[in-house]
């Protein structure tokens, strides 16, 4: 649609030449036809006139001695009173080729002469007048001049003007002759000023094209042109490219809603014109996402990122309430790190992340990062490749009652790597949270769990599966939707599943996570917070909470019967899930004794190499076969064996 509009203009302007070009070709073969057609019917006419007045009145000799005698003047005034009378003509007089002075004119026309000039006529007049007659225009009237030859041997004598009144045909073409000249001037107008407004409506959509609507400053179209022509400016300068990613924005974006959000960015687009006022482009990428380009070294760079952080750490006050906010911000440098602008964004984007990843604030680019950063997207990238290659499988590891019931397993993702073999979630897992990758990733896991679920139960055996889930999948609007088609497509009954979170991800965005976690529980799902305690969850938010279970984390369950400080920690874990209504599950439990410590303590479930390591589906079943109940520690037999070490496959 916009091409269409930038096209309007030189069409508009075509179109007004050729209306002009139209309108003088127009103009011009009237007025020539007019002219035309006045010479004729004018020339007819007076040469009649000539015939039937000038040539009965005036003799040979009154034109060679220039006198008329007053009988022929009278009778010339009294014939030609009579045409005037009739409208047919205005005024006539006779002129002697041989003098160039007047013969004789017409006493009673408006503006006689009573004494011609004898220059009057004009030497050029008198040539053209011997070649035969032409007309000339005098306002109302058309003067027509006659060769007169009384003796009519055609050796002319005396030429005779005669004025004659203009057709009203011919009158009204001129009229639109001069309308039509009129209509192309204003067609003239009118195209100068449609180009006019045009090229200054270009300019402001170039000018737009280039900036960014909401907050002004330049956009990655700017940033594409300025750039080479800043490093081709000072070959030997160095050039500095900050990237900015606001740090806390999507905080304010949810809690305050999307206009506040972006009034913050207007709010941060103006601190970053006071703060950095000299720099070459000032840029906004899109989202919160901020660039900056300005002659610098390393040292200048940092110092001027550390400046653009300290401006917009001071409050910012929208809808009423002050907000702060800060930048992680990476720095690429010309010609050091790259000479063109995709190498610099790429460099800036990695010191960016760093910065971000590190809290440091500022990090200029280093080459080692970048290596270890393409060795990540190496990863990934073949790791996008192995979802879709069905490289990816699904281990199991069982969950137990204190009396060795197993009603439940969880879901653990490995990756059948072509080249490195078997690799373990902690090898890819965190790599796929950072990017868009995690999606297709958790609807893979999701998937295949509820299908083994389904198996499960075919089979007889009622199993519910557990699945991790990132805060990335949490906030994934689409989840849900995941979750209810791998259940009914796998024939099981959503409540098979389970999710699990952990409890830093629940913290990510506490208010968003509560209703989520609501939608899941109006479901009817079962709902965990995995590695409890190393969050900073508070208790009045834990209780607010619709989960099931608190899954107590393996650091304070390794070291439970050696460290007095572990397990008063575990103990009071497990009490205040007892206290909230939920259940209590301890994860990495290794042996027999800290199994029967947990049972002590009131633990309701446990998983760990005490049980089994994760298993493949046909191993677990061969596992659960041979599962031996009597070993837990809670098993109601008074002939319990003691517990020995899990079986492992």
């Amino acid at each position: 649609m916009k091409s269409s509009r930038l096209g309007s203009g030189p069409a508009v302007a075509a179109v007004g030449v050729i209306v002009v070009l139209a309108v003088l070709w127009g103009a011009h073969a009237l007025q020539s036809e007019v002219q035309a057609r006045a010479v004729r019917g004018a020339t007819a006419s007076a040469r009649i006139i000539v015939s039937l007045v000038v040539a009965r009145n005036i003799r040979t000799e009154d034109v060679e001695e220039l006198d008329v005698t007053r009988a022929e003047q009278t009778d010339m005034d009294e014939d030609l009173t009579e045409l005037r009378r009739n409208g047919q003509v205005v005024d006539l007089d006779v002129w002697s080729l041989a003098s160039g002075l007047a013969v004789y004119t017409d006493t009673d026309a408006d503006e006689p002469e009573a004494d011609p000039d004898p220059e009057s006529l004009g030497a050029a007049d008198l040539r053209r007048a011997r070649l035969g007659s032409f007309v000339g225009d005098n306002g109302d009237a058309l003067a027509v001049f006659v060769p007169y030859d009384p003796e009519g041997g055609r050796n002319y004598t005396a030429v005779v003007e005669v004025q004659l009144p203009r057709d009203p045909i011919d009158e009204a073409v001129r009229l639109w002759s001069a309308l039509l000249y009129a209509a192309a001037a204003a067609a003239v107008v009118l195209t100068l000023a449609v180009l006019f407004f045009y090229r200054r409506r270009r300019r402001r959509e170039t000018q737009a094209a280039r900036h960014d609507t909401l907050t002004g400053l330049g956009n990655r179209l700017l940033l594409a042109e300025t750039t080479p022509r800043v490093l081709a400016a000072a070959p030997g300068r160095s050039t500095a490219l900050l990237l900015l990613d606001l740090d806390g924005f999507k905080d304010v974006n949810d809690t305050l809603g999307h206009d506040a959000g972006d009034l913050l960015l207007v709010a941060v687009a103006d601190r970053l014109r006071e703060s950095a006022a000299g720099a070459d482009a000032l840029i906004r990428l899109g989202g919160d996402e901020f660039a900056v380009l300005l002659a610098a070294d390393a040292a200048d760079a940092v110092l001027a990122a550390e400046a653009i952080r300290l401006a917009l750490r001071r409050p910012i006050l929208i809808a009423g309430l002050p907000v702060e906010i800060d930048a992680s911000v990476g720095v690429a440098l010309s010609p050091q790190h790259g000479d063109d602008l995709g190498s610099l964004l790429k460099r800036a984007d990695v010191a960016m992340y760093e910065a971000k990843r590190d809290g440091t604030g500022v990090v200029v680019y280093d080459m080692s990062t970048d290596s270890r950063e393409a060795q990540h997207l190496s990863v990934l990238a073949e790791l996008r490749e192995g979802i879709e290659a069905g490289q990816l499988r699904l281990h199991y590891q069982p969950k137990s009652h204190p009396d060795g019931r197993i009603d439940e397993v969880e879901a653990l993702v490995r990756w059948q790597h072509p080249v490195r073999g078997l690799l373990f979630p902690i090898d890819f897992v965190p790599l796929a949270e950072r990017t868009s990758l995690i999606k297709p990733l958790t609807a893979w896991v999701l998937q295949e769990a509820a299908r083994q679920c389904g198996r499960w139960r075919a089979a007889g055996r009622e199993l519910t599966v557990a699945v991790n889930v990132s805060a990335r999948n949490l906030f994934d609007d689409e989840l849900i939707t995941t979750l209810t088609g791998a259940a009914e497509t796998a024939g099981i009954p959503l409540q098979a599943l389970r999710l699990e979170i952990t409890e830093t991800a629940v913290m990510t965005d506490p208010e968003r996570t509560n209703a989520t976690l609501g939608e899941f529980s109006r479901l009817g799902m079962h709902v965990s917070i995995d590695d409890f305690g190393v969050g900073n969850t508070s208790l009045a938010y834990l209780s607010t909470l619709p989960v099931r279970t608190l899954k107590i984390d393996r650091r304070f369950v390794t070291d439970l019967l050696t460290s007095p400080v572990d397990e008063i920690l575990v103990r009071n874990i497990i009490h205040l899930a007892h206290d909230l209504g939920l259940t209590s599950v301890a994860e990495g439990v290794e042996t027999a004794d800290v199994w029967r410590r947990l049972a002590e303590l009131g633990c309701d479930e446990i998983q760990g190499y005490v049980l089994t390591r994760p298993l493949p589906p046909d191993k677990l079943d061969e596992w659960l076969a041979d599962w031996h109940p009597e070993t837990a520690p809670g098993f109601p037999s008074t002939t319990r064996q003691a517990v020995g070490p899990a079986r492992t496959y």
